[in-house]
């Protein structure tokens, strides 16, 4: 008998879209929902085994083998890219759900406004996000003089500007942003929900029997740094 396929399934507000997707092309899932704590719903009549967990985590669990296929936003995928150029996660296939962006924001109430008030600043630039490589990689790119990031999980929004000048965080739109107190700096990239496998399991792993129910109109993404 065949290894069992492992797969990681993302908690929180990817869950919904995904499960719905799932319904609507079969793929055989039983339990994947809020409500499953045991967080190990079963795929039925094929020889996988999953197992539920935080979206920033599935990225990070398939690059080093625990899992050979996961489901998770671009978001997460460059966070580990930035840090790890080397990383065997190979994207498969990107889906048009749960698709959002990833802005640099300070306050509406301040007194940094653009990327030329960050550069600016003589003093150090405060950074929050729960994407702290990708908040290096833009103090970096956009030459900020001194700056120090902390990480964050969930509720970044909450900290400028008494606690952070600026925040990097996922949103649906500027509207979003503008009703919870930020302003826009810049818009760094754009996510969405995508399949990944692990390099080692799409070369040397028959992942057929499930990819099957993702490989319509499939283009394959080579770029596996």
């Amino acid at each position: 008998m065949a290894d069992k396929i492992s797969i990681s399934l993302p908690k929180g507000e990817a869950m919904a879209a995904l499960a719905k997707h799932f319904a609507t092309i079969g793929f055989p899932v039983k339990d994947y929902n809020a409500k499953n704590r045991t967080y190990r719903p079963e795929i039925k009549d094929l020889q996988v085994r999953a197992k539920i967990m935080a979206e920033k985590d599935v990225a990070i669990q398939v690059a080093v083998g625990n899992y050979d296929i996961g489901f998770c936003g671009m978001d997460w995928i460059q966070e580990l890219r930035v840090r790890y150029r080397g990383t065997k996660l190979h994207v498969f296939k990107q889906l048009e759900l749960n698709r959002k962006n990833l802005y640099a924001c300070t306050s509406l109430k301040g007194k940094l406004q653009s990327i030329r008030d960050l550069t600016a600043k003589h003093d150090f630039v405060t950074i929050i996000s729960e994407y702290p490589n990708l908040a290096e990689d833009f103090a970096i790119r956009h030459r900020l003089k001194k700056f120090k990031i902390f990480s964050a999980w969930g509720r970044a929004e909450a900290y400028p500007p008494e606690h952070a000048d600026v925040v990097i965080l996922a949103a649906y739109n500027e509207n979003t942003l503008n009703r919870i107190g930020l302003h826009k700096i810049s818009r760094e990239s754009e996510s969405a929900l995508c399949i990944v496998i692990n390099r080692k399991s799409f070369l040397e792993k028959d992942l057929s029997h499930v990819l099957q129910f993702f490989s319509e109109q499939t283009e394959m993404n080579n770029d596996t740094q």
